[in-house]
């Protein structure tokens, strides 16, 4: 059956690709895991490198394989073995330098881990191994242990908005007008390419909802009450940008009559983490007790899931630009970037503390309306927090304002998030 999928790979044609501005670890014989959002666009990346790679080297250099082809049914490991044996009756070594293994949904198949470490360790130099995953249940514990020092991981969001410009191909340096108006959109629908592309959006973003909850959540976690997680997928929704508290959580659920424990809460976000359907920000503190007592901020991956499962385009706006900035900042950090909130014992807050390693590099608040009364609450709180984490990079990313001012000898600058996000 192995024999017969890739023949049919090799002779079919590859769909047309929009090229993103992430791409594969191409030039390392590591290992390399590509995690992210079902939907989010792993399998059209490793089609961008698959292209550029048979333009190169010839299409029969590579191999790809999604393991969620039915007629690879039942799944078995010796699938594994297959392929090896393929290369070998095929002389791929022989025609080739290397060869490019792509294995799609490869998590799909138990203890893959062990069979994907031994072809690596075998044949080091000689096969370039790719693997994907919609869910970062693909990085277990074994697959840590086992491929120690062995791989290097992508992870793949959703357009970010100057992809999803590219995607409507829209020029943002000579038509801004148009690029504020694709901004509304973007932050109403987000930026799963099939969602940018299709006039049923609502249809794919609910399916996609209901996908992620049944098929990357329950079936991967041990969750018998499926009617909460569900509710509390959707409280989350509806709550993005603002504080959460899994205590409090339990008494909403318990004043409703249903008894659910902290600890469970905890559990059912940890695997929506995973999902990479939710992400969440704790409060700055040099105290890592005081990080996990106080209450963290939700943030939803793509705001077209948020906006559709939550709440309405018009009701919020505000909370939709602090989402999509969390996003940005998620998607722009490093290894070495923790990004937190601050607030102090007045309940001054900034949204957004940006760490790398020991130093406190920008200090960001975001305020969609930006008018008299709020900015000085703003400011106020950016100053207070400037001058505890000795901070003078000082961003506020707002709906219309540009420029910079010196408050207090602090030299503020303002930015719209359309701009912004195009930096």
């Amino acid at each position: 059956m192995i024999k017969e999928i890739i023949k049919d790979y090799w002779k079919r044609e590859l769909p047309e690709i929009i090229d993103r501005d992430i791409s594969l670890k191409i030039k390392t014989d590591l290992i390399n895991d590509v995690i992210g959002m079902r939907r989010s666009g792993k399998t059209f990346l490793m089609f961008e490198e698959i292209i550029k790679l048979s333009r190169k080297c010839g299409k029969q250099a590579t191999i790809y394989i999604n393991f969620e082809n039915r007629k690879l049914l039942p799944l078995k490991q010796e699938y594994f073995n297959d392929i090896i044996e393929f290369i070998y009756q095929e002389k791929l070594f022989d025609k080739h330098k290397k060869i490019y293994l792509f294995l799609d949904e490869v998590q799909k198949i138990n203890g893959w881990e062990r069979f994907v470490r031994g072809i690596y360790d075998e044949f080091k130099g000689k096969i370039k191994i790719f693997v994907s995953g919609s869910s970062a249940n693909l990085l277990s514990k074994d697959y840590g242990t086992l491929l120690t020092g062995r791989h290097l991981t992508t992870t793949v969001f959703p357009l970010s908005f100057k992809e999803f410009l590219k995607f409507k191909k829209c020029d943002y340096e000579g038509n801004k007008i148009q690029t504020k108006v694709l901004l509304k959109e973007y932050l109403k629908y987000g930026g799963f390419p099939e969602v940018v592309l299709s006039n049923m959006k609502e249809d794919i973003l609910g399916q996609l909802f209901s996908d992620v909850l049944s098929k990357d959540v329950l079936s991967r976690a041990d969750i018998r009450k499926e009617h909460i997680l569900e509710e509390f997928a959707y409280y989350l929704s509806s709550n993005i940008s603002n504080k959460f508290s899994f205590n409090k959580m339990s008494k909403y659920f318990k004043s409703k009559g249903i008894k659910i424990s902290v600890q469970t809460l905890e559990n059912y976000f940890y695997f929506l983490k995973q999902a990479f359907l939710f992400f969440d920000n704790l409060i700055f503190s040099y105290k890592i007790k005081d990080q996990l007592q106080y209450p963290r901020k939700i943030y939803c991956l793509d705001t077209g899931l948020a906006n559709l499962i939550g709440f309405k385009f018009s009701e919020d706006i505000g909370k939709l630009y602090e989402n999509a900035v969390a996003v940005e900042l998620l998607r722009r950090s490093s290894i070495i970037t923790k990004i937190f909130y601050w607030q102090d014992q007045q309940q001054r807050e900034v949204d957004f503390v940006i760490k790398e390693g020991i130093k406190i590099k920008q200090l960001i608040q975001v305020c969609y309306d930006l008018n008299e009364d709020n900015k000085k609450r703003e400011i106020k709180s950016l100053l207070k927090a400037s001058k505890e984490l000795k901070c003078k990079n000082l961003l506020v990313i707002t709906g219309d304002k540009e420029g910079d001012e010196t408050i207090e000898k602090t030299k503020i600058k303002f930015i719209p998030l359309w701009k912004w996000l195009l930096v």
